[in-house]
């Protein structure tokens, strides 16, 4: 039986492992748990990057000196410990001062606390490159040896990226030595497709999110969660999402304390704050409440600047009712690749997490993003653009008030 990487990381931090991990670091164990489903595929494709820019024997000598570190010891940098240093060696030799943005995306993806995320980085890293190194000594593996098998163990790793950690814009896919030119002419998948042409949609998200963890690890210099737009490629994919005016805030929304928010009347500011302080209102699994200032850069989920207000409200009323539980969606008309534009609204949801949690919304009050792309949309893609624009955008369900 060939050796499967992925499989054997998640092996070695097991169920119990996760469960006393969590204790420790006062999470709960399903947030770690997907935290962990996030960052081992990171780890491993930040190995994959290492060692196609160039340095295989980098990338031999760091997982061989991880092989020779004791998991259960490893456990010490949830308390800070020495382990904790020793993680963080490893995570700045893959990712540099990228690391810290990271933590950011695993945090916003799985729930987990930024401090937290970067923990369990810190014991994830050594765990996994380990269990790399391990394989190699066992195999006598050579330089030649592993640029051979992490080639064959690429598609893999990729195939369990999740889609929600994508931060940022479609983009980098031009980096892909050997998997882009394959998936160039592929057909849009609706999600009621058939058995046959499943592996579309999660292979061709998992090659952008290896886009833009390489653009992560090669940008100049870390910029929190925006990065610059970029332009699409291999597939194309109109933008659906189109950019709407330049925020104007006519009306001074208040909070329960007297607190005025710079917002317009009837904007989410002001529906958000109705209600949450009517008695009566009950929450649901709909998504009434509509993003109506917030512009991304083009083909990108970098949230344009003058956004940012509408952001820091919602997480100041978010923070003001510290019980509210709120999902986010992202909807996106018919026009354009499905495929594509499903991926598009993943990451421009994760994105508006991510900017919430950073504006001050506590972490376990943003339950889920998840991107929908075109699979709700009211209007056909041949319906005028002043329609079909009612089916971009990005909301919030309330589920718990």
């Amino acid at each position: 039986m060939s050796f499967n990487l992925i499989e054997s990381v998640k092996e070695v931090l097991s169920v119990d492992m996760t469960n006393k991990i969590a204790g420790m670091l006062g999470e709960s164990s399903m947030n770690v748990q997907q935290a962990l489903q996030g960052i081992i595929p990171t780890i491993m494709t930040g190995i994959l990057l290492k060692a196609e820019a160039g340095d295989v024997q980098g990338t031999l000598n760091l997982a061989t000196d991880a092989s020779r570190i004791d998991i259960p010891y490893n456990l010490n940098s949830l308390a800070g410990g020495a382990g904790s240093s020793r993680g963080m060696d490893f995570l700045k030799i893959l990712f540099g001062e990228k690391t810290t943005v990271l933590s950011e995306v695993i945090a916003a993806y799985s729930g987990v606390s930024i401090q937290s995320a970067s923990s369990l980085m810190s014991v994830a890293a050594p765990a996994a490159i380990g269990v790399l190194g391990k394989h190699i000594l066992d195999t006598n593996m050579n330089a030649s040896g592993l640029r051979s098998f992490l080639k064959g163990q690429k598609k893999k790793i990729l195939h369990v990226m999740p889609t929600s950690i994508f931060l940022e814009g479609i983009m980098g896919l031009e980096n892909l030595s050997d998997i882009s030119g394959k998936f160039s002419g592929s057909e849009g998948v609706e999600k009621k497709s058939t058995a046959g042409s499943k592996w579309v949609l999660p292979l061709i998200i998992s090659l952008i999110a290896f886009g833009i963890i390489w653009y992560i690890l090669n940008m100049q210099k870390p910029s929190g969660i925006q990065l610059p737009p970029v332009t699409d490629t291999v597939v194309p994919v109109k933008d659906t999402s189109a950019a709407r005016p330049a925020p104007v805030y006519a009306f001074s929304v208040k909070l329960p304390d007297g607190t005025p928010l710079n917002a317009k009347k009837g904007g989410i500011e002001d529906q958000l704050l109705n209600f949450f302080n009517d008695p009566n209102s009950k929450p649901s699994r709909r998504f009434p409440y509509n993003f109506d200032l917030l512009v991304f850069n083009n083909g990108t989920a970098v949230i344009n600047k003058e956004s940012m207000t509408q952001i820091q409200n919602v997480a100041l009323i978010l923070k003001t009712f510290p019980k509210a539980r709120i999902k986010i969606g992202g909807f996106n008309d018919r026009g354009g690749d499905s495929v594509m534009n499903r991926a598009l609204t993943e990451s421009r949801v994760a994105s508006v997490a991510a900017a919430l949690k950073s504006a001050g919304a506590y972490p376990g009050q943003i339950l889920s993003a998840e991107g929908f792309g075109s699979d709700f949309a009211r209007y056909p893609a041949d319906a005028p653009d002043s329609l079909r624009e009612k089916d971009r955008r990005i909301a919030i369900s309330i589920r718990v008030k």
